[in-house]
Parts: C-alpha cells; sequence; structure tokens
C-alpha cells in the first residue's frame, strides 16, 4: 500500500539568500538596500521585489554581433539536502549525494539545452564556440534551487503530493569575451506555477516545471537581446 506524503510548499519571497548576499556583496536585495553601483562600477538599472539587473554604463549591444555560452552550474539552496532528509521517515527515501549531483546535472542540462535553442531563433548574432571580435560571453547559474519533492530512486513505495514543485534564481553575468570586463549582471528569482491542489510530484513533473522557468528566462534574455541589437 502507497504511503502517501503530504507536504505543503512554502516558497519564501525572499529574492537572495545567502549564496547571492555573497555574489552581490551586499546584505539584502530590496529597494532600501542594493547599492547603486556594483563593485565593478556597473549601474543599477532595475530593481523590483524578483529582479535585480547592473549594466555598465555606455555599453552598446549592438556592437556585438557574436554570443558565446558558458555551460551553466546549478547551486542548492544552502542546507536544502539536510532539510529535505530531515523530515524523511524512511532512510531510502533520503536525497544522497549521488542523487544531488545527478539533479545539478540535469537541470544544467536542460539550462544549456534551452538557452541555445531559444538564441538560436535569433538572426541578430551567431552562437560561437571561440572569441571574436565582437563577442558576448554569457555564464548563466541556477542558485537557491529548491525542490520541494525531488525524484529519488527509493525501495520505499512513498509518493510526494505538492502544490508547487520548488523555486530557483537565474544568476546571469554577461562579459566582453575579447578583454574580460564585466558588462552586466542579471539576478532572477522564480517560483514554479502554484496548480491551486496537491498533485503527485514525480521525476516527469518536476523536469516540467523546471522547463517551464528555464524557458521564461531564455526567451526574456533573447527578447532584451534582440531589443538591444536594434536600437
Amino acid at each position: 500500500m502507497n504511503t502517501l506524503k503530504f507536504k505543503r510548499a512554502v516558497i519564501s519571497n525572499t529574492l537572495m539568500l545567502t549564496s547571492v548576499l555573497a555574489l552581490c556583496g551586499c546584505s539584502s536585495i530590496n529597494t532600501q538596500v542594493v547599492p547603486q553601483v556594483s563593485s565593478e562600477g556597473m549601474t543599477l538599472a532595475k530593481n523590483t521585489r524578483s529582479t535585480v539587473a547592473y549594466k555598465l554604463e555606455g555599453i552598446n549591444f549592438k556592437n556585438y554581433d557574436n554570443i558565446q555560452i558558458s555551460n551553466s552550474t546549478v547551486a542548492f539552496k544552502r542546507n536544502w539536502q539536510q532539510d529535505y532528509n530531515r523530515d524523511q521517515r524512511y532512510l531510502s527515501t533520503r536525497v544522497s549525494n549521488k542523487d544531488v549531483i545527478r539533479i545539478k546535472a540535469d537541470v544544467a542540462q536542460l539550462f544549456d539545452q534551452t538557452l541555445l535553442e531559444e538564441f538560436s531563433k535569433s538572426s541578430n548574432y551567431f552562437i560561437v564556440e571561440h572569441v571574436v571580435a565582437g563577442t558576448l560571453l554569457l555564464k548563466p547559474a541556477i542558485i537557491n534551487f529548491d525542490i520541494n519533492a525531488p525524484d529519488v530512486r527509493s525501495a520505499a513505495n512513498v509518493k510526494n503530493y505538492v502544490q508547487t514543485a520548488g523555486e530557483a534564481t537565474l544568476f546571469l553575468e554577461i562579459y566582453d569575451a575579447v578583454s574580460g570586463e564585466i558588462l552586466a549582471r542579471i539576478i532572477d528569482t522564480r517560483k514554479t506555477r502554484d496548480k491551486g491542489y496537491y498533485q503527485w510530484a514525480s521525476k516527469v513533473s518536476n523536469r516540467q516545471d523546471a522547463k517551464i522557468i528555464i524557458k521564461k528566462w531564455a526567451k526574456s534574455l533573447r527578447i532584451k537581446f534582440d531589443e538591444a541589437h536594434v536600437k
């Protein structure tokens, strides 16, 4: 007989947690404390509850015809594994280090594929593997990754039911690929859709929800690049 485990998804509205704070060099992210100028000299271009963006003054992205995309990285929310395992009744349902590594690799691969597919739709620039003049280097990362019911290969017949799959934060830095100078930084937090009811969380459903968020990030970035390129 299946053991049904109901888990209420409590999603924090806080944009940045410890890992993001360390990267940004600020105590918290909100309209009061976000510095107007970053440590690299970039100017604050956007500051909302979910998004913070910096851009180097005087940069014209229209001068860049090529884009190089680094392999993305994924980092879980601080103490996510320990916090999740603390609530598990069975040893076999706990998340192992191998599970964490596998999930990170799967999400990174999905992110890389989605970014490449989305940016390949534009005719304003070329995706390149080697640096040439007029190349932007994108360094994408997903941080504060939080899954409410990860897919764990367990001997116990346990099903997790959640209303939302979790949340994640995009941390993207954009560089001049030749000089190495940072030109922009974008930090954006998104939650998965709230279905309004409890649904069985599986590997398929988790991947689908993750893809929705990643697709939104990739499409938004591609549109912004297109808009900047034609100005």
